[in-house]
């Protein structure tokens, strides 16, 4: 399922946009070859985003560990993500007791663990923003991260020695002194005492695990001639330097981040695969420049709930004249509501520039289109292809997106009638050309086309297998 040309290096699969395109599908359509031998490593981010998979008409949200859980291939959570362990307790609880993990999952004792008053800073200083706030997801990632840079966070290799405990108490009341400077909060038992028991129970489990270098378990697995597989999470638009900054996540989403987030040289990395979806969705703040509904539709998603949405518009048309009505439609087709978060992804169509700057910085000389299936019923899909920035036509992304003016070209195509499950595992000739246009036009090949939810639900195209 993999190049020839990647055998020898790892293979990092990196979301496109601005996370949510399919990644998880993408891994665990990968994982489903590979052997006992192969790795599937995370190298980066924690449990702030989650991929979905289905697995024998289950679903699945996977936050912590790598998505090819269910195959045969050794799991690793590498040295650049921040874990919270009670979430890595409560996660692997979810996976069927038939299926052998755990043998398989190894952690890095570099990687970074979140405390219960991370969780409680990073909810207070959002909150302290009002109306600057960026959309975090309020688990705890960013103050985890900004303890590594202010040299006094707790590790994974941590947890075995002797003053662990007593470290912990340390970190945990500089932190509650800063929530009382800082943003004059006072940090109360109810606070964080249901935290504080997951996160211990998480350490005993912790313990239990393969303890291990990231970099060795790279380094064996590629020099025993076996396959490395890089998941990503969040995408390349949240990189925390490279990304729509100010409102990124506090890590490197990007294929460059694998070699500082697992400790290898970066020659150990190949060319990437990316995952884009046939639209785009963004959660949280921030400038989208195809938004269906523009301001309407961010202050939308920041202020209701996905219930108030499904009673106030129980049947949206994706038709419809008001682009604030199809932005609804596409999220309620797409089912695009943040499987971490809960809140309403905001929705528009495809953006070449975004997605030209995101293929150029990692590398993707093979792309994966997911959920193509979600604009059945669109009698018209929109594709932005130039920027009118200053009365200058462009497809290069300013430096800040968010104070740019932004006006968007488009290319329209006809949709196609009914569902590409009508079609036996083919596509009609309205997507392919569709899909065509974005190869020709993105300059790489669309190994395979995402037509459903379900891991076969797809169209292969130019995927070499092993």
């Amino acid at each position: 399922m993999i190049s020839s040309r990647n055998k020898s290096q790892i293979t990092p699969i990196i979301g496109l946009q601005w996370g949510d395109e399919g990644k998880g599908k993408g891994v665990a359509r990968i994982a489903s070859g590979l052997s006992t031998k192969d790795l599937i490593v995370r190298f980066q981010g924690g449990n702030n985003a989650g991929h979905t998979i289905y697995h024998k008409g289950k679903s699945y949200v996977f936050k912590l560990i790598p998505s090819g859980v269910f195959g045969k291939a050794q799991i690793h959570l590498g040295a650049g993500m921040v874990i919270n362990p009670g979430a890595l307790k409560e996660e692997a609880g979810f996976i069927p007791k038939g299926t052998s993990f755990l043998s398989r999952l190894s952690v890095s004792h570099h990687a970074i663990l979140t405390l219960p008053t991370h969780i409680l800073l990073d909810s207070i200083s959002e909150k302290k923003k009002g109306k600057r706030k960026i959309g975090s997801t309020g688990r705890g990632i960013s103050p985890s991260y900004t303890d590594l840079t202010l040299r006094r966070a707790l590790r994974v290799g941590d947890i075995f020695e002797p003053d662990f405990k007593k470290r912990y108490l340390a970190l945990s009341q500089e932190h509650k002194d800063t929530l009382q400077k800082v943003f004059n909060y006072k940090v109360r038992k109810e606070d964080t005492i249901g935290h504080e028991k997951d996160f211990w129970d998480g350490i005993k489990f912790l313990r239990s695990l393969a303890i291990i270098n990231s970099a060795e378990i790279v380094s064996e697995t590629l020099s025993g001639g076996h396959k490395v597989i890089a998941e990503g999470a969040q995408g390349t638009l949240l990189d925390v330097r490279f990304g729509n900054y100010p409102f990124v996540t506090s890590s490197h989403t990007i294929a460059g981040g694998v070699s500082t987030g697992l400790g290898i040289p970066p020659s150990f990395v190949g060319e990437a695969i990316g995952i884009l979806k046939a639209y785009t969705t963004k959660v949280g703040e921030g400038p989208f420049p195809t938004e269906l509904g523009g301001e309407k539709s961010r202050v939308w998603c920041r202020d209701r709930k996905f219930t108030y949405e499904k009673e106030k518009f129980s049947n949206p048309n994706p038709n419809s004249g008001n682009e604030f009505e199809q932005g609804i439609a596409l999220r309620r087709l797409g089912s695009e509501v943040g499987s971490v978060t809960g809140r309403l992804r905001r929705t528009g169509w495809m953006d070449i520039p975004l997605l030209h700057y995101a293929i150029k910085i990692n590398n993707a000389t093979e792309l994966v289109l997911t959920k193509l299936d979600v604009l059945n019923g669109f009698k018209e899909i929109k594709v932005c292809t130039d920027y009118i920035i200053r009365g200058k036509r462009t497809t290069e992304i300013p430096f800040d997106l968010y104070r740019a003016q932004i006006k968007c070209m488009y290319k329209t195509f006809p949709g196609w009638r009914g569902k590409l499950s009508d079609y036996s595992g083919k596509l009609p000739k309205e997507a392919m050309n569709y899909v065509k246009f974005l190869e020709k036009t993105l300059g790489a090949k669309i190994i395979y086309v995402g037509t459903g939810p379900e891991e076969h639900h797809v169209v292969e195209r130019y995927w070499s297998h092993p």
